[in-house]
């Protein structure tokens, strides 16, 4: 570290003006819990039916991977049949 690097610690009263003054980070958001509100925001969407959007094809492909582990492919009757009642 700098000897003119500021920290609480070394801070006289010209160095905590600097440091009030300084941008705050903010920390990142858990990857787990943006993927989960983002996973809801796309079922709440396509609760009303696939209406061929882009926001309707990341619906897809999401419940396609999460499926997997299943290991059953979408049911393509079942696609048709939320297609056909959004018409």
């Amino acid at each position: 570290m700098s000897p003119r690097h500021i920290t609480p610690e070394n801070a006289d009263s010209a160095g905590a003006a600097q440091l009030a003054a300084r941008p705050r980070v903010v920390a990142a958001a858990d990857a787990n819990e943006v993927m989960l509100e983002q996973l809801e925001y796309l079922i709440e969407h396509a609760q009303g039916g696939d209406c061929g959007c882009g926001l309707c094809e990341r619906y897809r492909r999401a419940r396609s991977v999460l499926m997997e582990v299943f290991g059953a492919s979408p049911r393509p009757e079942a696609a048709q049949q939320l297609a056909s009642s959004r018409n």
